[in-house]
């Protein structure tokens, strides 16, 4: 089955090389990022909706969280995402972004004028279900309603997500995506063509305590572009009760993040990317972590951001055992 879904996926590529829609194809959210873009294969959180949204459906929480990047210097990127677990098996996840850039009007004898502000906008759905007594596949689809201004003159266009996640073995999970794919839009006076990228990925997700440690990788293909490769590793530690022995009993966590992609030859650490994030326990079973990377471009420069977000993980409930006197009466 995944192969037959990995060759449906591939025959969708047959599409002019990418035109437009450029900000697609900047990473959404602080730990896929640092993990060098390595997450079609995870998409555990609630960044799943802009990465694989097969991963709405294995998301076992609630998850809120906004993020903040200053891109290159001259460009300001905000997204706010989320994960809505609707029943057992299937999730929602909603999704904006906003990317803008101020420039200055010029006249024809160079006489400086108003600014104004080049920006892109986007609206993203999605849903995931899995299915299977652990969620041995899981399948998800996403619509993303884009707008894009410049200067005087804005567009609309419409693509969508779909993907898959597969979990063979118990600390194993294989994921594939086709990313953006949809129809042409007319901007001013030419065409322009969605970046549909395909992306397979695998990822090695173990736990030990209530701690774990993944190592995973990612393949890229873009029509325009040179295909990449992506590898990141995180480690999480989660300790409330040491956090408590050394005075921080609000604390409740940490992650530090890592991962390199190629496609980057501009310098010595281009393509390298590097982060944290910080668990605080609000109240029981709700938490806020802080988290932040940075993203080297080489001599282009570097990108940092910032994240805020809020994640509700209410405790299962442990199966009843049965006591003695129901036992004697069977």
């Amino acid at each position: 089955m995944y192969s037959i879904l990995c060759a449906i996926l591939l025959s969708q590529l047959v599409d002019p090389g990418a035109t437009g829609y450029t900000f697609l194809k900047l990473g959404v959210g602080v730990r896929p990022v640092a993990m060098g873009n390595a997450f079609t294969a995870l998409s555990d959180d609630g960044n799943a909706v802009f990465w694989n949204p097969s991963g709405l459906g294995i998301v076992n929480g609630y998850y809120l969280a906004g993020m903040a990047m200053n891109h290159l210097y001259y460009f300001n990127y905000y997204n706010l995402t989320s994960a809505i677990p609707i029943t057992k098996s299937s999730g929602l996840g909603i999704g904006l972004c906003y990317l803008g850039a101020k420039d200055i009007e010029y006249s024809e004898r160079g006489e400086i004028g108003d600014e104004f502000t080049n920006s892109d906008m986007l609206l993203n759905v999605g849903y995931g279900r899995n299915f299977g007594k652990r969620n041995t596949i899981a399948f998800g689809a996403a619509v993303k309603v884009i707008r894009s201004q410049l200067y005087r003159y804005s567009c609309f266009g419409v693509v969508a997500d779909i993907g898959v996640i597969l979990n063979p073995y118990k600390f194993i999970y294989l994921g594939t995506v086709l990313k953006n794919f949809g129809s042409p839009r007319r901007f001013i006076e030419y065409w322009e063509y969605p970046p549909v990228n395909f992306r397979q990925g695998v990822a090695f997700k173990i736990p030990f305590a209530d701690n774990h440690f993944i190592l995973a990788a990612d393949y890229s293909w873009y029509p325009d572009v040179s295909p990449t490769a992506s590898v990141g590793a995180e480690i999480r530690i989660r300790a409330p009760k040491f956090m408590e022995s050394i005075g921080q009993d609000r604390i409740s966590g940490f992650s530090l993040m890592g991962g390199y992609q190629t496609g980057y030859q501009t310098g010595t650490w281009s393509g390298f990317s590097f982060g944290f994030s910080i668990e605080l326990v609000l109240v029981q079973n709700l938490y806020l972590d802080i988290s932040a990377l940075l993203l080297s471009y080489g001599y282009l420069g570097s990108s940092e951001r910032i994240a805020v977000g809020m994640n509700y993980a209410p405790k299962k409930e442990a199966p009843k055992k049965p006591s003695n006197r129901s036992r004697r009466s069977k």
